[in-house]
C-alpha cells in the first residue's frame, strides 16, 4: 500500500464533496469522479439560455440547526454568500383565513413560538389549545426508547394526540412537507419529530431560515474543486463510472470510462439506484444492499416565473388553501432588485414539494395554474406578465421518509472493507436535505479513516478536525 493512501470518490454532489474535503485535508490522495461536467450533485444552478438568468435547479434553504453545512460553508470560505436569519420568521398566507406570520421570541424554548401560535389565523381557539398539547408531547417523545415511531405515519401519531385534520393540514403539514418532501400522512412519526425536536424546539435559533444569495453552483461548485486540488487531490469531471470490481471482500478497482482506477479505498456517494447499478449483481443480493433497492423516491417540482415588474416585496413566503406550497422571490433573495441589467423585472421560484401529482402535469398547464394562483393573491401579478417561464421538474429528488424507512437507510460502513457509501439517504439520523448530505460524507471519511488506521506518520490514526 502507497505511504499516502488514495482514495476515489464517486459523485460530486455534498456528500462526496465533504468526504473528499475531509479526507484531502489531513493527507490522502483524493480523486473525485463526477458524471456530469459540474459540481454540487442535485444542489447546483445553471444559466437559462432565453432569460440569461442562472436558476437553480431548486430552492434550497437550510436551517440555523444544521450545523455540519453551516460548518461546511465556513470552511470553504463561502458563508458570506449565504443569510441567516437571526430570528424566525415565515410569513404563511391563507387564501381563506388571512396572512399570519410564524415567528420566534426571545422567549426560552419552546415557548418561543408560543405567541405567534396564538395569533395563527388558520387555527381556530381550540386547535390553538390543542396545538400546544401536541407541541407539548413532541418535545417529551423518546425517539431512541420507542423505535415503533418508524412504523408509524405522523398523522396517525397527531390524531392520537388530538389534533384535528385542520390542524393537521395547516399547521403540522406546513412544516413538514418542506423539510421531509412528503405529506404527513405518508411520513415516519419518528423522523418528522425529529425535525420538530432538533428544528422547532431545542433552541430559539434552530428553525432560522438561510438561502444561497448567489447561484448554488456559484456558491460552491469552485469553492470545493479548489479546497481539493490545493490540498493534492484531483477532481474528474464528466468522468462516468461503468462499475466497480470486487475481489476478495474487497473492491478493486473502479471501471470508469477512461478505463480502470485502482485506490486503496473506494466511497460511492450517489443515489441509491445509481449506487446498486454500479456493484456486481452477485453483491446486489447481500441482505446489506438488497434492502436499498425498497427506498422510494419522492419528487420536487420548481416553477420559475420571471415577471416584467415587481408583483411582491416579500422575500418568501408558505400558502395555504392555495396549489401554491412554497414561493420565493429570487430577486429580492440574490439582492438583483434595482438591478439596472434587470429592467425592473422580478424573479418568482415557485416550489413544490412532494409533488406527485404535479410531477405529472405538462409543463404549460403548470405555469398557467401558478400564474393564475399568484394573481389571485398578488394583485400587482394581475396586471403585469409572464415574460418567461420554465418548469423544472425532479422525479428522484429525495429518498421517500416512508414509516420502516429507518431500518432500510444503510450505514457509511459497508460489508466490504474498503468501501463506504456516503448520501442523504445513509443513515445519519437526518431527512434527505443538505445538511444530511454533508454529515454522510463525514461519516464516511471518518468510517474510512477508521479503516486506514497506522497507515498515517509513525503509525497514528489520522483525524479531521
Amino acid at each position: 500500500m502507497s505511504e499516502r493512501p488514495s482514495v476515489v470518490v464517486v459523485g460530486g454532489g455534498l456528500a462526496g464533496l465533504a468526504a473528499a474535503c475531509d479526507l484531502s485535508q489531513v493527507g490522502l490522495r483524493v480523486t473525485v469522479l463526477e458524471k456530469r461536467p459540474f459540481l454540487g450533485g442535485r444542489a447546483y444552478s445553471y444559466v437559462d439560455k432565453r432569460s440569461g438568468v442562472e436558476v437553480d435547479n431548486g430552492q434550497h434553504v437550510f436551517l440555523g440547526c444544521c450545523t455540519e453545512y453551516i460548518r461546511f460553508l465556513k470552511r470553504l470560505g463561502v458563508y458570506h454568500k449565504v443569510h441567516l436569519q437571526k430570528r424566525l420568521r415565515v410569513p404563511v398566507i391563507d387564501k381563506v383565513w388571512g396572512p399570519s406570520v410564524l415567528s420566534s421570541t426571545r422567549l426560552p424554548p419552546p415557548l418561543h413560538l408560543l405567541p405567534s401560535l396564538l395569533r395563527f389565523r388558520s387555527l381556530s381557539p381550540m386547535e390553538k389549545v390543542l396545538a400546544v398539547y401536541g407541541f407539548a408531547h413532541v418535545r417529551s417523545a423518546d425517539r431512541a426508547r420507542n423505535p415503533g415511531l418508524d412504523n408509524l405515519t405522523f398523522q396517525e401519531w397527531l390524531r392520537q394526540r388530538r389534533q384535528t385534520a385542520n390542524a393537521i393540514q395547516s399547521l403540522w403539514n406546513l412544516m413538514i412537507q418542506p423539510t421531509l418532501n412528503e405529506h404527513v400522512s405518508r411520513v415516519s412519526a419518528d423522523l418528522a419529530l425529529m425535525v420538530f425536536q432538533e428544528g422547532f424546539l431545542r433552541s430559539r435559533n434552530g428553525a432560522n431560515v438561510g438561502w444561497a444569495k448567489v447561484g448554488l453552483s456559484a456558491l460552491l461548485a469552485d469553492a470545493t474543486r479548489r479546497y481539493i486540488q490545493e490540498r493534492g487531490g484531483e477532481v474528474r469531471l464528466g468522468a462516468g463510472l461503468v462499475g466497480l470490481e470486487v475481489d476478495d471482500g474487497a473492491a478493486a478497482r473502479a471501471m470508469t470510462d477512461g478505463g480502470p482506477l485502482t485506490a486503496d479505498a473506494y466511497i460511492l456517494a450517489v443515489p441509491p439506484a445509481e449506487m446498486l447499478s454500479l456493484l456486481p449483481e452477485a453483491l446486489r443480493r447481500e441482505p446489506f444492499f438488497g434492502r436499498i433497492q425498497r427506498i422510494e423516491t419522492s419528487p420536487i417540482v420548481n416553477v420559475h416565473l420571471w415577471y416584467d415588474r415587481p408583483i411582491w416585496e416579500g422575500e418568501f413566503a408558505t400558502f395555504l388553501n392555495t396549489p401554491l406550497q412554497w414561493a420565493f422571490n429570487k430577486s429580492r433573495l440574490w439582492g438583483q432588485e434595482g438591478d439596472p441589467s434587470r429592467a425592473g423585472g422580478q424573479y418568482i421560484d415557485i416550489s413544490l414539494s412532494g409533488a406527485h401529482e404535479e410531477v405529472e402535469i405538462p409543463a404549460p398547464e403548470l405555469i398557467e395554474l401558478f400564474s393564475k394562483a399568484m394573481m389571485s393573491l398578488f394583485p400587482l401579478a394581475r396586471g403585469a406578465e409572464v415574460t418567461r417561464a420554465l418548469v423544472v421538474k425532479q422525479r428522484d429528488a429525495t429518498f421517500a421518509p416512508r414509516p420502516g424507512i429507518a431500518s432500510l437507510r444503510p450505514s457509511q460502513w459497508t460489508p466490504l472493507a474498503n468501501l463506504f457509501l456516503a448520501g442523504d439517504w445513509t443513515d445519519t439520523g437526518w431527512p434527505a436535505t443538505m445538511e444530511s448530505a454533508v454529515r454522510s460524507g463525514r461519516l464516511a471519511a471518518r468510517e474510512l479513516l477508521s479503516g486506514l488506521a497506522g497507515i498515517g506518520k509513525g503509525g497514528e490514526v489520522m483525524r479531521v478536525r
